[in-house]
């Protein structure tokens, strides 16, 4: 396997990652759904101690810690968008519950 073909699969991982947080920026949540079980299940690699052995091999572990830095920030910002999501549903909710209560009231 060549340097380069070792770090492929990283490189997919940060592509996946990207598609993500576009996907979160758009709200297509639908989507983006799918797309993250399609990443979880590809993330599996990193779990495989021969792969982070052959990345010690070939003296790319460097190369391999770049790429996971990288992972790691668009995570954070995957984090952030589906964070905000979740607090806006939440702040629907508590208000159509609000609103639900103040209905049943004024219908007593």
């Amino acid at each position: 396997m060549e340097n380069h073909e070792l770090l492929k699969p990283l490189y997919e991982v940060l592509e996946r990652v990207r598609d993500l947080v576009k996907l979160a920026q758009a709200e297509e949540w639908e989507a983006m759904d799918v797309a993250a079980n399609k990443y979880q299940q590809h993330v599996t690699f990193l779990d495989d101690n021969r792969y982070i052995q052959a990345l010690q091999d070939a003296h790319l572990v460097d190369s391999a810690k770049s790429i996971i830095v990288q992972i790691q920030g668009l995570n954070d910002d995957l984090d952030t968008h589906t964070s905000l999501q979740r607090e806006k549903i939440a702040s629907e909710l508590r208000q159509l519950n609000q609103s639900n209560k103040a209905m049943e009231a004024y219908g007593r």
